[in-house]
């Protein structure tokens, strides 16, 4: 019995397997129990039927026959999900998670714990390995998901869980928050993107050098001074430099980032100009707050934003 669910990389494989396996036995028991219904109702159904037939008070025979499928069947699935839970879950004693995402009202903060790259929201890994996450809330209960990279997991705030999430090929993949935790739920989203090991370690070795101004480049020069005037700081950190909060997301190489805001936005001059400008007109509930800038400072703050390479 044990081999009956094949041995897969990806937990995702497994689940859907055994859902396979569900929906086909549940099809079957629903196509006879309809099928018999349909069968009695036509059989008895003719106008020239006009005495009810022999009436039958039950059968043992049958009953312990039904009863036993039913056991069996129940017996089975229990097995092979206890089984798949144990395999999915089988995270170490000491686990060293080479993730770790944190969830926020309404982002994601992720953190390479081997290698010190902190980013938010657009998430990488590399491909053709099982990916250890560590994941906990930093306010309510959150739940990440990413369906075609493993399954959905709690995140719980003072409390770490463990899953492995795996990517067999490069690409983006998407997903979102699947619980329920504030106004801006709907459009918590994530995107992963998997990148071949070498091509991942060129993106992990750019994340952690520091961010280089252009020569002479006097509206960035003036939006990194109103970054730290207008209390940026307070929330935001840029390796490299002495800000550390994590209360917002971290704006390393931001300007690289292909969306922001939770997947929310495409990450240009136009978009990242409205939401300076007016936070809760473009994402209503976010902490965020308005500053009411002048145009000449907002244009400073996005120049310098956007050149956040």
């Amino acid at each position: 019995m044990g081999n009956i669910l094949s041995v897969y990389t990806n937990d995702v494989d497994r689940i859907n397997e055994l859902f396979r396996y569900f929906l086909v036995v549940a099809a079957i028991i629903f196509l006879l129990v309809v099928g018999y219904t349909f069968y009695y109702v036509f059989k008895y159904q003719s106008k020239k039927q006009l005495e009810l037939p022999n009436q039958e008070e039950g059968s043992d025979r049958i009953e312990i026959i039904l009863a036993t499928i039913a056991t069996v069947i129940t017996a089975v699935f229990v097995y092979l999900t206890i089984t798949s839970i144990n395999t999915i879950q089988k995270i170490p004693e000491h686990p060293k998670p080479f993730l770790e995402i944190t969830g926020h009202q309404w982002w994601w903060e992720a953190k390479y714990p081997q290698s010190g790259v902190i980013t938010a929201n657009q998430i990488y890994i590399p491909t053709g390995k099982k990916i250890l996450l560590k994941l906990t809330s930093a306010d309510v209960v959150h739940d990440w998901w990413v369906y075609k990279l493993g399954r959905k997991i709690d995140m719980i705030p003072g409390r770490y869980n463990y899953m492995y999430m795996y990517a067999d090929k490069p690409g983006e993949y998407l997903g979102a928050c699947s619980e329920f935790c504030g106004v801006e739920h709907a459009r918590m989203r994530i995107r992963v993107i998997a990148l071949k090991p070498k091509d991942f370690k060129v993106w992990q070795k750019h994340q952690l050098q520091p961010v280089v101004s252009k020569p002479k480049d006097a509206l960035f020069e003036k939006g990194k001074e109103l970054f730290e005037e207008k209390t940026c700081t307070n929330c935001h950190a840029i390796n490299g430099t002495p800000h550390k909060e994590d209360i917002g997301p971290n704006l390393t190489h931001f300007g690289s980032r292909k969306r922001f805001l939770s997947d929310m936005l495409v990450n240009n001059k136009t978009n990242l100009t409205a939401w300076i400008t007016n936070p809760q007109n473009v994402k209503s509930g976010a902490k965020m707050p308005n500053f009411i800038l002048s145009k000449s400072e907002i244009k400073a703050l996005v120049t310098y934003l956007h050149n956040l390479k």
